[in-house]
């Protein structure tokens, strides 16, 4: 599988058409090649599908997919792997995602993710989106358990794509944070963007940010932290991880950012389940939009994981 190539499109780009801008990056590639690319979706912005006229902004980020060759098959041969699934219809799956469990394939990754399963259990969404990560209208990082969309079909797909785009989606989240938040409820608005120390990461200290904003309610206090309720109105990379150890509220079992000391954690056995575990205190616990295809309301909500009632 070959890699991700990504821009960072600066102010002297704005405004030109991606297109344009991508012919430039790739000189070998005939005009018409590219526009394929675009129409087998892949090219993203800001992690959405775009159109070939799509014009570019200050700080958009461009991925570009190469369609791997001899291993596409291998690399996208289904797995039996249960999974639990929360909702289902003609368009749409929505499924618990465990923790430690990729998405979709990518850079080191190549099986066993949750489009593996997903196509042994529903083959026919080969076909739908992205070639790499055929039905995959929005992702949870790798740690986060909780509830993830599906599309069954290519309709459902862009328009789920949409309303993820358009803001038209509420994201609930449970966050196990460290330390007692001092007001019940608050709001986070940093911009967020690439750690200029450390590309792997993001931070509120970014050259190059994009605005991100967080909500959140306590929902119970305990010794070591808090349970909280967290909604998040942007959906930038590692939005809720990084917004929260900002405030000195590192997720439990964040170790990229700040939440990896366990000691902080009094009860010994407590302590010790959660390290064998590997638990990691952020759970994607619902979603609400109106369908795409019928227009009805749903409210979609994946239960916490069994370990989490240790807590």
């Amino acid at each position: 599988m070959k890699s991700v190539r990504s821009f960072v499109i600066s102010v002297e780009n704005a405004g030109i058409r991606i297109d344009r801008f991508l012919t430039q990056q790739y000189s070998q590639q005939s005009r018409s090649a590219i526009q394929k690319w675009f129409e087998t979706g892949l090219v993203h912005v800001n992690d959405q599908t775009v159109k070939a006229s799509y014009r570019l902004r200050d700080q958009d980020r461009i991925e570009v997919l190469d369609l791997p060759t001899e291993d596409a098959d291998v690399a996208l041969s289904p797995w039996n792997f249960p999974l639990e699934i929360l909702f289902e219809d003609q368009a749409l799956l929505a499924i618990n995602k465990p923790a430690h469990m990729v998405v979709h394939p990518g850079a080191g990754v190549g099986h066993h993710t949750v489009v593996h399963a997903a196509l042994h259990h529903f083959p026919g969404i080969h076909t739908v989106g992205h070639p790499l990560r055929p039905g995959i209208v929005h992702r949870l990082d790798k740690e986060t358990s909780g509830i993830l969309l599906l599309a069954k079909t290519q309709e459902a797909y862009l328009r789920m794509t949409s309303l993820f785009k358009d803001r038209l989606i509420r994201k609930h989240y449970r966050a196990a944070v460290f330390g007692q938040m001092e007001r019940k409820q608050g709001r986070i608005e940093k911009a967020l963007g690439r750690d200029p120390s450390n590309r792997k990461k993001i931070s509120v200290r970014a050259r190059r940010a994009r605005p991100a904003v967080t909500l959140y309610s306590v929902l119970q206090n305990y010794d070591f932290g808090s349970l909280l309720d967290v909604e998040i109105l942007t959906g930038r990379t590692h939005q809720i991880r990084v917004h929260l150890s900002s405030e000195k509220h590192p997720i439990l079992g964040d170790a990229k950012y700040g939440g990896g000391n366990w000691n902080r954690i009094q009860d010994a056995a407590l302590r010790n389940r959660l390290k064998q575990t590997a638990f990691f205190g952020l759970h994607a616990f619902s979603l609400e939009f109106d369908h795409p295809m019928t227009g009805k309301h749903l409210y979609l909500e994946a239960p916490l994981p069994e370990i989490w009632t240790a807590l």
